[in-house]
């Protein structure tokens, strides 16, 4: 108590003390030693800032300081990639190894783990928030005004963050300026401008730059991690190899055309992100030669074919956009899968175009099973395809199923992606029981775009740490296995009644564009249903505290038992006549431009709040006090109507 009046009531603070004391022992001992802290008292700060975040970060390792500092370089609006920010702080060697006396190999390979845990870290202790859709997850994390502000004010000696048309903090002391940042909101930057900062080791671009022919990077001699976004960066491509000492190389979404040819003298590039750049169709040979490479991120580019000898990169931890190219050369007839077997290291590995491989013999030669590092497994397929008779079909469907087969990936696998359009009829045979049951690691698992496959195998219901399932557009399953609507049940006297409960562990389910009549379950937190043409009804899910149905235009139901649900969205689903069973319900949207009237079931129900979407006759009616419309609402202390037709 003495620990929240020294928060005065700051939702903010208590979040951020709270995540320090959950590094602590729970004894009387080690929160008091946590009040007592002479922070507490501390004087100096601007008036804006409170000693509680002083405290917080006073508590943090000296490395972990540095790295939530770093932080402060992403500004308000854009978010901060777990990846990203990960492989900058090691490119600026803010990640050292916890053993110095092991060898230079053993520091390097443990470098992306470490970094892992201090990024867990910072967010347990609430001075990062994962983003909406990331809250299981984490990949991607936002900080709050007031901490940004605090890390800003820290680092106001050596960093300068650009929002607008002005500088959010500047240099101060005639101190040399070691990072710069541009926000989005900067409309147009001069080149000649940024190259005055010689003496800069990191340099994010986020806003448009306005080059010229000729345009260097060759001033920032020193720079370790040099971040383009969106910016036509063309012109600075020759210049690149002045940057001796770069480690980390990101444009992405720009319009580059090639890498030097000679890239293999950038001898220190640990990290290189092309993503999405359309004009780039190839990578140099000499790529093949930046033996200490640990990252390449091609995804959504236009590159087709990766470089021969492109195995002898044996250092890569992640490898994303990784097109698979069969070379028809009857001489030398091989496959681009084949080249993965080495890389023995990968923790994230994304294969693009897997529709082109005709030979699942291929596929096993990648040894994808044998990667005990791999973390994320990312496989997608080309949803276009020419008209075919039906034997081509199945002939091309039997061809597919066995490919993905040979792609078993190894059971240490955390995050599985089957995305793009599969046309296998089923799904592989380690995906069902009991084989399924061997991936005691998965947590997270999409499948996306399956136009063809019609059951989904009882084997996903196996998973032991499966948290979030992610089912769109899969409109041919016609059947699930019973498991998916088993309930586990205990006997009198603590004797289980079935010897594992499904999905033990699924706290979140999206499914979209399926054919389904019913949903139960009874340990999901948030369940998301999208598109659903056959839903029904909703029902016993005593323990999900968010509920979307979206788009379910036969869904007439929605019933609960002792309901923990706070939280309902109903987006067009003009049939639902039954809403019941929400006594902990707190927040109610309703949206549909087709209502004439609002359904009756809002009588039953007392949420805290209503939020109603509407036309704009309805929306008249409603907001009448006395009208029969306002009657149904008229008990609900806080609500707000909009007209959709605005």
């Amino acid at each position: 108590m003495e620990i929240l009046e020294n928060c005065d009531g700051l939702p903010l603070a208590i979040k951020v003390i709270g995540g320090l004391l959950s590094t602590r022992y729970t004894s009387e001992h080690e929160w008091k030693a946590v009040l007592n802290m002479p922070a507490w008292s501390l004087t100096g700060l601007p008036l804006e800032l409170d000693n509680w975040l002083y405290l917080s970060y006073e508590d943090l390792s000296p490395q972990l300081k540095q790295c939530f500092l770093y932080c402060s370089m992403f500004p308000k609006g854009v978010a901060i990639l777990q990846v990203e920010v990960t492989e900058m702080w090691i490119s600026e060697g803010l990640i050292q190894p916890p053993d110095k006396r092991r060898s230079t190999s053993s520091h390097e390979y443990g470098l992306e783990d470490i970094a892992t845990e201090y990024y867990l870290e910072l967010i347990k202790r609430n001075l990062m928030e994962p983003m909406e859709g990331y809250s299981l997850t984490g990949y991607k994390c936002t900080m709050h005004d007031v901490v940004r502000s605090f890390a800003e004010y820290m680092v106001r000696e050596e960093s300068v963050v650009m929002v607008g048309q002005e500088q959010a903090t500047t240099s101060g002391g005639g101190m040399l300026v070691r990072r710069l940042s541009i926000g989005q909101t900067v409309s147009v930057v001069e080149w000649a401008v940024l190259q005055r900062h010689e003496s800069l080791r990191t340099l994010i671009v986020n806003s448009r730059v306005n080059f010229h022919p000729g345009d260097s990077v060759g001033s920032f001699s020193g720079l370790r991690v040099l971040y383009i976004l969106s910016a036509d960066s063309d012109t600075l491509v020759p210049s690149l190899s002045m940057l001796k000492h770069l480690r980390y190389l990101h444009l992405e979404d720009t319009d580059i055309s090639r890498l030097l040819d000679d890239i293999h003298k950038m001898k220190f590039l640990l990290y290189i992100s092309l993503g999405h750049c359309k004009r780039l169709c190839y990578l140099p040979g000499s790529i093949i030669r930046l033996v200490h490479l640990r990252s390449l991120d091609i995804d959504g580019s236009n590159v087709s074919v990766m470089p021969k000898g492109f195995s002898e990169l044996t250092n890569l931890r992640s490898l994303y956009g990784f097109p698979v190219h069969v070379d028809m050369d009857a001489s030398n007839s091989w496959c681009s899968l084949q080249e993965l077997e080495p890389l023995s290291q990968l923790r994230y590995l994304t294969l693009d175009g897997l529709e082109k491989v005709q030979d699942s013999r291929m596929a096993e030669r990648a040894m994808i099973s044998s990667k005990w590092h791999l973390g994320y497994l990312q496989m997608n397929y080309s949803a276009s395809r020419h008209t075919i008779d039906e034997a081509e079909q199945q002939q091309q469907q039997s061809v597919t199923e066995e490919v993905l087969e040979k792609l078993c990936p190894p059971t240490c696998l955390e995050n599985l992606s089957v995305i793009g359009g599969y046309i296998g009829r089923r799904l592989q045979d380690w995906m069902c029981a009991p084989a399924s049951a061997e991936f005691k690691s998965l947590r997270y698992l999409r499948l996306e775009n399956l136009p063809c496959c019609t059951q989904l195998p009882d084997g996903l219901c196996c998973l032991p740490s499966l948290e979030l399932l992610i089912i769109i557009d899969a409109p041919a399953i016609n059947r699930i296995g019973p498991q998916f609507q088993a309930l586990s049940s205990m006997a009198a006297g603590g004797s289980a009644a079935c010897t594992s409960a499904p999905f033990p562990k699924l706290r979140e389910l999206y499914l979209v564009g399926l054919r389904l009549a019913s949903t139960k379950r009874h340990t999901l937190r948030q369940l998301h249903l999208y598109e659903l043409s056959n839903l029904t009804h909703v029902e016993n899910i005593p323990s999900v505290v968010e509920l979307d149905v979206f788009d379910c235009p036969e869904l007439k139901k929605i019933t609960t038992l002792d309901s923990r649900l706070q939280k309902i969205r109903i987006i067009r689903c003009t049939k639902l006549e039954v809403l019941e069973g929400v006594p902990a319900l707190d927040s109610l949207v309703l949206a549909d431009a087709t209502m004439d009237t609002l359904p009756g079931y809002l009588r039953a129900v007392n949420p805290r709040y209503l939020k109603l979407d509407c036309n704009k006759k309805l929306y008249e009616s409603s907001s009448s006090s006395g009208s029969s419309e306002w009657d149904k609402i008229s008990h609900i202390g806080k609500h707000k109507i909009v007209c959709l037709e605005d």
